[in-house]
């Protein structure tokens, strides 16, 4: 087969709604390298696997399927996948998102050949629903950057990535130096995908955005649809909790790697949204939440205090709506 250029990280479970349009995106692409998708399906029950046979079948120089015996969830999946990959540049996509550029990995190893000194490269993508329409209001509000240009900590902090997941490519060898950095530091390497990924790199070298449109990802709300954000993406209290003890870890992370990471810009915009959201939650729910927050706080006096100043506020607008 060759030496590959790029080892493109496919992570799939029970997607077969989506999986075949992932799949043609990566065959389709066109590049005067040679590249591989490995393809690890994580013991999908529905059709998933057999439209990865078939597409391993037709275009053997390209896709590597791995087919688990047993589920090891999206992160032991990824890391699997990533520990067989041999490319000098490691490209990723989830099973339900694709590519809409057919030279995106051209333009990625054009961009990191020419700049050594960068460990990834990124774009800009769609957001796309079940059926492929794009939805450019959800991506007016996207966690992603609009435009091209470097990415920063200061973005990061701003809960910025510098792309979607569809649109990255990283440098294979910064990964050695990222686990060397994480190891000294006793810090659990099997964690260390998307978000804490990125922040991960970003103590190894530069990142940049290249300003094109080059993935759709598939934002999907309805449970059991395959699609990743259908499971992460609901307001609950466990979500909630689950998101807030990930950016404590990241701070925790950044400390030992040498960043300067705060994120109580961030804690006050959720307590903003708690509050809004309150009747979503039982009271003791509520009251979990709200005692994370300001738990996990730097400034815990001062949230307090500016939660204490919006409930008076809240509840003498109450009383003067009765009068």
């Amino acid at each position: 087969m060759g030496n590959k250029k790029v080892s493109i990280v496919v992570a799939t479970y029970n997607q077969e709604k989506y999986i075949r349009k992932t799949l043609e995106s990566i065959v389709s692409q066109k590049a005067d390298f040679e590249f591989e998708a490995i393809v690890g399906d994580d013991c999908s029950t529905d059709g998933n696997a057999e439209i990865i046979r078939e597409f391993a079948e037709k275009y053997p120089d390209i896709i590597v399927p791995v087919f688990r015996e047993k589920n090891l969830g999206m992160t032991g999946n990824t890391l699997d996948i990533m520990m067989r990959a041999q490319g000098e540049y490691i490209a990723f996509i989830e099973g339900d998102d694709y590519w809409l550029d057919e030279k995106k990995l051209q333009k990625q190893v054009d961009f990191l050949d020419s700049h050594p000194d960068y460990v990834a490269c990124f774009g800009l993508c769609h957001i796309v629903d079940a059926e492929g329409n794009r939805q450019e209001k959800l991506e007016q509000w996207s966690g992603f950057m609009k435009e091209g240009g470097e990415y920063t900590l200061k973005m990061f902090q701003d809960y910025l990535l510098p792309g979607q997941t569809a649109t990255s490519m990283y440098r294979r060898v910064a990964y050695g130096a990222l686990q060397q950095k994480l190891m000294a530091a006793n810090i659990d390497i099997s964690q260390m995908i998307d978000r804490s990924q990125v922040l991960c790199m970003l103590a190894v070298g530069k990142m940049y955005n290249l300003g094109e449109y080059l993935a759709a990802y598939r934002y999907v709300l309805t449970e059991g649809s395959g699609s990743w954000s259908s499971q992460n993406d609901f307001y609950s209290k466990d979500n909630v909790l689950k998101y807030m003890a990930g950016m404590k870890d990241m701070e925790k992370t950044a400390k030992v790697l040498g960043l300067d990471l705060n994120f109580d810009d961030r804690r006050k915009y959720e307590l903003y949204k708690l509050e809004a959201c309150a009747d979503k939650f039982s009271k003791e729910d509520y009251k979990v939440i709200l005692n994370q927050l300001i738990e996990d706080s730097y400034d815990k006096k001062g949230l307090k205090r500016i939660h204490s100043t919006r409930h008076l506020r809240g509840l003498i607008l109450k009383l003067k709506g009765r009068i």
